[in-house]
């Protein structure tokens, strides 16, 4: 009876040879990395290709949001619409967010206003005033945090002395994960 399935040695030779091509798709071909970093701190940052990433420019003095599209030497290319290059040199600020705050926020702005309705239906059906202080006393402090926590949500860092914007040629995946 004839063999059906590949003989082990075969198969070996398979293994190996996919295995030493996903090494060199991945870990020998060099990768672009943009770290962020505060000189004299721990406090690091990094960026990869397809990444999100908000930056300001000095000239033009422009707003920009997009994906990383590519990471060059001197420049890098955002990903918006139409793709931007932006050189190093123009940018002025590089905005980091944190998506805790951010849905944390918006789950306090959403409770307030359904906290609000249920009391504006309940007082429109037991026919009494509809604006009362006790709207204000249960749903205002959940609004107030909501826009608190979402405008700490995003962190501006501004390039300088303090905070240096580097290009690494190798792949860096921090402990914490992308």
């Amino acid at each position: 009876m004839q063999n059906a399935g590949p003989s082990a040695g075969n198969l070996l030779k398979r293994i190996v040879f996919l295995s030493v091509l996903l090494f060199f798709c991945t870990d020998v071909l060099p990768q672009k990395t943009l770290l962020l970093e505060k000189v004299g701190s721990k406090r690091k940052f990094f960026f990869h290709t397809e990444d999100k990433f908000i930056l300001r420019t000095v000239k033009p003095d422009t707003f920009m949001a997009g994906h990383l599209w590519e990471i060059g030497e001197k420049y890098m290319t955002l990903q918006t619409y139409v793709p931007v290059t932006v050189q190093y040199d123009n940018i002025r600020f590089i905005y980091q967010k944190y998506k805790f705050p951010r849905k944390f926020g918006f789950s306090c702005i959403i409770f307030s206003g359904i906290v609000f309705g249920v009391i504006t239906i309940d007082h429109l059906a037991n026919n009494e005033q509809v604006f009362t202080p006790d709207m204000a006393y249960y749903t205002l402090p959940f609004l107030g945090a909501g826009i608190l926590s979402l405008s700490l949500s995003r962190e501006r860092f501004k390039i300088g002395l303090k905070w240096k914007l580097k290009v690494l040629d190798m792949p860096v995946f921090p402990l914490y994960g992308r």
